[in-house]
């Protein structure tokens, strides 16, 4: 019995998307916490509100987890993310949508390759049995308009030079004592 190429792919695929959300959520929380980049601390803290409107939905709503959507698998006992992944894909979409909106640039290469790789998402979950068309398309959607609004929220925050802002006084101190 061999696997083919195709299969193999598939597997491959999957198993990128099951453990794509962990890279999100550590790669930033490590660029907030090594770089001290303060717009990946806003991005970690929409991640996670993200994360806790879809546990708040699913117990408002008694939403049952389907074991096909499980990140890991220990015998009976499942560890299911509260947010779908096309969600959380979905969010992150959103977000850098709405800054590109945001900055006034419109980056093509990013924009359709967000797209891909939410299409890709969207259907390799439908491929492993976790999610339907429809709810996949459906939280996929809901991520965008969440990634949208925090972005709205946050945008006057999200910027390179948070900490480094200089008041006028501490401008004219340092022109006083720079030698020329």
């Amino acid at each position: 019995m061999s696997i083919s190429a195709v299969s193999a792919a598939k597997a491959i695929i999957n198993t990128i998307v099951r453990l794509s959300p962990i890279g999100l959520y550590s790669g930033s929380a490590l660029s907030a916490f090594i770089f001290s980049d303060f717009r990946a601390s806003l991005l970690f803290g929409g991640l996670m509100m993200n994360e806790g409107i879809a546990l708040g939905y699913r117990m408002i709503l008694r939403g049952i987890y389907n074991p096909q959507c499980a990140l890991l698998q220990n015998g009976e006992d499942f560890f299911i993310l509260p947010s779908p992944i096309t969600q959380t894909i979905g969010f992150i979409v959103g977000f850098f949508i709405a800054k590109m909106f945001n900055d006034g640039e419109f980056l093509p290469l990013n924009f359709f390759g967000m797209f891909v790789v939410l299409t890709i998402v969207i259907f390799s979950r439908i491929n492993v049995g976790c999610l339907g068309f429809l709810d996949a398309i459906y939280c996929g959607l809901l991520g965008i308009v969440l990634g949208v609004g925090y972005f709205n929220l946050i945008k006057d925050f999200y910027r390179r030079d948070f900490y480094k802002i200089e008041s006028s006084d501490e401008k004219e101190f340092a022109s006083f004592f720079k030698i020329d």
